[in-house]
C-alpha cells in the first residue's frame, strides 16, 4: 500500500557532537601538578610561624605634648646660655634620675625659646611626661645649679598643658556679665545645657573692657579637654542663637605670622589670602624662593639662601628695607615694652614657652642693591604710610573702619560682628 505524498514524513536523525576531549599531554600535565602540590613539605619558615605565637604590638605612640614638661623663668627672659642648656641639660637629667634610682626611660631632648623657658621631652613615644612628675624638684635644682641664673632663676618644673582653647564669636555684650568671674559660671552652664560638655575656663577675648563696650558683639575664648573639641566646634547655641566655634590660637604683639610675616598674629588665623617670602618679599613661601641668577655662586637657583649674591639681596615685607623679614633690628619690629592696645592675657604654657624654636637670625645686610634688568614675578603691594584714623572711625587691618551705630539693635549683632576682631 503506497501513502499519498501529502501524508508523506520526512524525518531528519540528529545526533550530538561528542563533548571536547582534552589532549592527553595537558591531562597528564595537570594531574602531576596536582600530585606535586598535595606531596609538597612546608619549609621552615612556615611551620615557626604556625607554632609562635602572634607578635604583639607595642603600646601605641603618645603626642608630643603628652611627653612634653617645661620651666618658665621667674621673669621671662632669654638666657645668654640657651644653646649650651639645650644640647647638655639631658644629659645632666638623665644623671639626676639615674641616682634617684628611676627605672623610666632617661632620654630627653631640650630646647629653649627667647623667653628663657626650658622644655624637655621624652624621645620614648610610649612615655607620658606625668610619669616624671615625682623627680620635677630634683631636676629643677640641678637645673638652677648647673647653669648661672643670677637673681632670675627657673620655676619649678611642670607638665605641658594639654587643654584646647576655643573661640565662641558673635556673642551679644548686653547679655553677658562683664565681671570674669561671673562669665566662667555663665558659659559653663550654657554649653552644658546645649552640649553636655563641660568647660575648664572661659575669659574674654579682648580683655579691655573699654574696647568691649564699644561693640555690640564680643568673643569669648573657653577651656576644654582634647576630647570634647569636635563636640564643639560644630557649633553651639547660647542665648537662643547658634555661635561659631573656632580654635584659638594664642599671640602676642611681637609673635610674627609665618605665613604673612606681619606681627601681632599666629599664623593659623592669618589673614592674608597668599603666603609672602620673607626674604625678597613675593608672594610665594621661602621654600621657593631662588635666585634669578644662573650663575649664582650658592646655588640660590636650587634651593632657598638668602643673600646668596648680589643678584638676589633680602627685601623686608614690614618696613621696605634690605633685609629679610626676621631680622632682629627690624624698625618695624614692635617692642613689648611700647605702649599699646593690651593683648589677650596667654594662660600658662600656651604661649609658645613649650614648643622648640624654629627659624633663626636673618642675614646682615648686604651691600647695595643691583638688581636684575628683568625679573618675571609679581611685586606686591607696599604697605600704605601709616595716618591717623578719621574722626569717626577705627583703625583695621588693611585701613580706617567706621564705628558702628551704637543704636543698633543687639539682636543683628551676630550678622555683622567679624569673628576674631575683639
Amino acid at each position: 500500500m503506497t501513502w499519498p505524498l501529502s501524508l508523506q514524513a520526512t524525518y531528519t536523525l540528529t545526533t550530538t557532537p561528542p563533548p571536547p576531549t582534552l589532549k592527553l599531554s595537558l591531562v597528564q600535565a595537570r594531574a602531576a601538578r596536582t600530585r606535586k602540590k598535595a606531596g609538597k613539605q612546608p619549609s621552615a619558615q612556615q611551620v615557626a610561624s604556625a607554632v609562635a605565637p602572634p607578635l604583639k604590638k607595642g603600646p601605641p605612640s603618645l603626642p608630643g605634648i603628652q611627653r612634653r614638661f617645661f620651666a618658665p623663668r621667674l621673669s621671662p627672659a632669654p638666657h645668654p646660655d640657651a644653646p649650651s642648656i639645650a644640647a647638655t641639660f639631658p644629659d645632666i637629667a638623665a644623671r639626676v634620675l639615674r641616682e634617684s634610682n628611676c627605672l623610666l626611660p632617661l632620654g630627653f631632648s631640650a630646647t629653649v625659646n627667647p623667653r628663657g623657658a626650658i622644655s624637655l621631652t621624652m624621645t620614648d613615644k610610649a612615655t607620658p611626661a606625668a610619669s616624671y612628675t615625682t623627680y620635677f624638684d630634683s631636676l629643677t635644682r640641678a637645673l638652677n645649679q648647673s647653669f648661672p641664673v643670677g637673681e632670675n632663676p627657673w620655676c619649678t618644673l611642670v607638665l605641658a598643658p594639654t587643654a584646647v582653647q576655643l573661640a565662641i564669636h558673635g556673642l551679644p555684650l548686653r547679655f553677658l556679665p562683664q565681671d570674669e568671674e561671673e562669665l566662667f559660671p555663665y558659659v559653663r552652664q550654657a554649653i552644658l545645657n546645649d552640649k553636655a560638655t563641660p568647660v575648664l575656663s572661659a575669659r574674654y577675648l579682648s580683655p579691655d573692657r573699654d574696647s568691649r563696650n564699644a561693640k555690640q558683639a564680643t568673643s569669648v575664648v573657653v577651656t576644654v579637654d582634647p576630647q570634647h573639641v569636635s563636640a564643639l566646634t560644630s557649633g553651639v547655641f547660647i542665648l537662643s542663637q547658634k555661635r561659631k566655634v573656632e580654635l584659638a590660637f594664642s599671640a602676642s604683639r611681637t609673635s610674627q605670622c609665618k605665613n604673612c610675616w606681619r606681627y601681632g598674629h599666629a599664623h593659623q588665623g592669618c589673614p592674608a589670602t597668599h603666603p609672602m617670602c620673607p626674604i625678597c618679599a613675593l608672594h610665594h613661601t621661602r621654600m621657593a624662593h631662588r635666585c634669578q641668577n644662573p650663575t649664582c655662586p650658592r646655588s640660590g637657583t636650587n634651593k632657598s639662601v638668602p643673600s646668596c649674591c648680589p643678584t638676589s639681596l633680602p627685601h623686608c615685607c614690614n618696613c621696605g628695607n634690605d633685609h629679610t623679614a626676621t631680622f632682629k633690628e627690624c624698625l618695624a619690629r614692635p617692642s613689648p615694652t611700647s605702649p599699646t592696645r593690651p593683648s589677650s592675657p596667654v594662660p600658662l604654657g600656651q604661649d609658645p614657652m613649650d614648643m622648640a624654636v624654629d627659624g633663626g637670625p636673618a642675614p646682615s645686610t648686604p651691600p647695595a642693591r643691583a638688581g636684575p634688568t628683568e625679573v618675571d614675578l609679581v611685586t606686591p603691594r607696599q604697605p600704605p604710610p601709616a595716618r591717623p584714623p578719621r574722626p569717626g572711625t577705627i583703625q583695621g587691618f588693611g585701613g580706617p573702619l567706621p564705628l558702628e551705630s551704637q543704636s543698633r539693635s543687639p539682636s543683628s549683632a551676630d550678622h555683622w560682628a567679624r569673628p576674631g576682631t575683639d
